[in-house]
């Protein structure tokens, strides 16, 4: 395989990073109530309970739970001919409907707090063939083919998608440039943190990894210590329902040689990865050609220490891309690819669509590496040096 590279900075004009800017949210629950009837009438069901939060998030196209501490008190949503309610407790009903649902179509089923959930769920699948997303009572599951149904986005999802995407790459860029040299990594998470939910994001996951100790620990998190040489950043996000991923690495002066060797490396094999991920790929043969770029560069065994990407969307981790599976990659779904070697990382969000691989965590204002596979061109985001 042929890999060129070279480096320089880029500065982009930020979107709009508190709304998608476009898109019909309630035509889009439409549309997905329509794609759970046809269901329905495949399994011979006559009502759907949604139990799982992530299912709740996509087909009420980004509603949350809120609040809710305990699992067995989350909202659920049930589905019947043209009707849609949410289930929730009246401790909740008011919040939801003002501030998540308010104008989409759906009725209410409420329950008290002090009696619970599940006698409200009983009743409601009693006489009934319920399908539901989750092992309750005599409902059939059917969780594995929702989860199936969710990976496809739709053109309101990608919408809201860059939108989300925009203010991850927000978050890890500005914190990458303004970062004091010393300051404790939990400090730096913070700032990330921050400039998250400024935005209305939640940050899932956040990595902040100083001075070499992503080579011990594949996936860090944050501790107390100080960073003094170089950093990698690293988070996982969710807004409007959905997820996304991605990473930056900051060098305070001069990176030394083995840190640029390591970054440089992990750069060119997140990018023969993003070259292959295109609707109908097979993740098996994307991850081999991957393996064999670590092999080519001398980190052959960097490839086993950790994993290298996943189906991202409603989840964090819809599924993991491993050499064992043999599910092509769908159009519009999405994915993040993490490339680890030693104590670097190359990790963004991409959705897969018909014209090649779309990023959606968008390298703004960041040096950037341009690397050359078989005649195409893809940008990775290089080393900051200040």
């Amino acid at each position: 395989m042929n890999i060129t590279e070279d480096s320089k900075v880029i500065a982009q004009q930020s979107a709009d990073l508190s709304k998608p800017a476009a898109g019909n949210r309630r035509a889009d629950i439409d549309a997905k109530q329509l794609s759970i009837t046809n269901l329905l009438q495949e399994v011979g069901c006559e009502g759907l309970l949604v139990i799982q939060p992530g299912n709740f998030a996509w087909l009420t196209s980004g509603g949350t739970s809120g609040g809710t501490l305990h699992p067995s008190a989350h909202p659920c949503l049930y589905f019947q001919g043209e009707y849609r309610f949410l289930l929730c407790s009246n401790a909740d009903t008011q919040r939801i409907f003002d501030e998540e649902i308010d104008g989409l179509g759906f009725q209410v089923k409420e329950w008290t707090w002090q009696l619970g959930r599940d006698e409200l769920l009983n009743s409601l699948c009693q006489g009934r063939s319920i399908a539901c997303d989750w092992p309750f009572a005599s409902c059939k599951p059917v969780g594995d083919r929702l989860q199936k149904m969710r990976f496809k986005l739709t053109e309101y999802e990608r919408t809201c998608y860059q939108a989300l995407g925009q203010i991850v790459g927000h978050a890890l860029e500005a914190t990458g440039r303004t970062m004091a040299k010393g300051e404790p990594e939990r400090e730096v998470a913070g700032q990330i943190s921050h400039r998250l939910l400024h935005r209305g994001a939640l940050p899932v996951n956040i990595s902040v990894a100083g001075d070499g100790r992503r080579r011990y620990y594949r996936q860090p998190s944050f501790t107390a210590a100080p960073v003094k040489e170089n950093c990698t950043l690293a988070v996982v996000a969710r807004k409007f329902g959905l997820c996304a991923q991605a990473s930056r690495s900051i060098s305070f002066g001069q990176a030394d040689a083995q840190f640029r060797r390591d970054h440089d490396a992990a750069c060119k094999v997140s990018a023969t990865y993003i070259a292959g991920t295109w609707p109908d790929a097979v993740p098996r043969q994307i991850l081999l050609g991957g393996r064999r770029i670590y092999q080519l560069l001398g980190f052959e065994h960097e490839w086993l220490l950790c994993p290298q990407g996943h189906v991202i969307g409603w989840s964090p981790l819809e599924s993991e891309l491993t050499p064992q599976n043999e599910e092509l990659l769908e159009n519009n779904s999405a994915v993040c690819w993490q490339v680890s070697v030693g104590s670097a990382i190359s990790c963004d969000t991409f959705t897969i669509t018909e014209e090649g691989p779309s990023l959606v965590t968008p390298i703004e204002n960041w040096p950037v590496k341009r690397i050359r596979i078989q005649g195409a061109e893809f940008l990775r985001p290089d080393l900051l040096v200040r």
